[in-house]
Formats: C-alpha cells, sequence, structure tokens
C-alpha cells in the first residue's frame, strides 16, 4: 500500500448496526439514533468525537513540546446541523477545550489551541471550509 492511503471497511450487523474496522484491527460500532438499538455511536456524532481526539492529540503533543505538565484535558463538543432535510451536514462546530495542569502557561495553551484547529487537526482541515469551526478553552485548576 502507498503511503497515505488508508483501508476501511462497514459491514452492516442487522437493523441499523454497523461495524466500521480499519486495516490495523480497530472497530468501531455504529448505530442509529433513529431506528437503532443504541449500541452504538451515530456517524455524525463520531464525526464530532473524531474532531475532538484528533485536536486533543495535537493539543497533548504540542503542551509537551513546549514542557508544559496536563493533568487533564476534555474537549467539549456542539454541532450545529438543519432540522429537516437532507443531507444534514454541519454548519458550524464549537470546540471548547477544559484543560489543566500545574504550571500551565496561558499564552502556550492559547498558541496550541489556536495551532491544532487551524494549523494541525487533520479532522478539522476536512471539515474545512464548509464547516465554521469556533474554539474556546477555559483553564482550570490542577
Amino acid at each position: 500500500m502507498s503511503e497515505g492511503v488508508w483501508e476501511a471497511e462497514v459491514q452492516w450487523a442487522g437493523k441499523m448496526l454497523f461495524l466500521g474496522s480499519d486495516d490495523e484491527g480497530h472497530t468501531l460500532v455504529y448505530d442509529s439514533s433513529e431506528d437503532g438499538v443504541g449500541r452504538g455511536i451515530g456517524p455524525m456524532r463520531s464525526l464530532l468525537t473524531s474532531l475532538g481526539a484528533c485536536s486533543g492529540m495535537d493539543l497533548v503533543a504540542l503542551l509537551s513540546k513546549r514542557k508544559q505538565k496536563l493533568a487533564s484535558l476534555r474537549v467539549l463538543l456542539k454541532g450545529e446541523r438543519p432540522q429537516s432535510g437532507y443531507p444534514r451536514p454541519y454548519k458550524a462546530i464549537e470546540v471548547k477545550y477544559l484543560v489543566s495542569g500545574e504550571g500551565l502557561k496561558k499564552e502556550d495553551v492559547d498558541e496550541a489551541v489556536g495551532q491544532s484547529i487551524v494549523k494541525f487537526c487533520s479532522v478539522a482541515a476536512t471539515l474545512r471550509p464548509g464547516v465554521k469551526i469556533t474554539y474556546s478553552y477555559e483553564l482550570l485548576p490542577p
């Protein structure tokens, strides 16, 4: 396989349940909130969590490079979609980082958050320019 090409498969498992797997053997369970049995995450919610995980990983790496000691990180996401019609793509996504750590420098966190969404996160880059992504963060006590 050439560099930069990944493969994945999605298999129907009954009703609205699907199993998604990648070429490294990882599996995700997808289900529909409308007709499903509630055993997995919906594809559009999965896209939100993928953005949070991608950006969160960037933030961890960027703060580590700056010798900042991260104690905890939560990424809250809110996606806005039309309520009717098809397709119903995200129009806007808000990303909020809840960050804590001993002695974290506000300027380092500020720069890392911005660089993640604007420069490094491939999920964010895939969603742009069609989706307006806004972001903020809150420094919490360690």
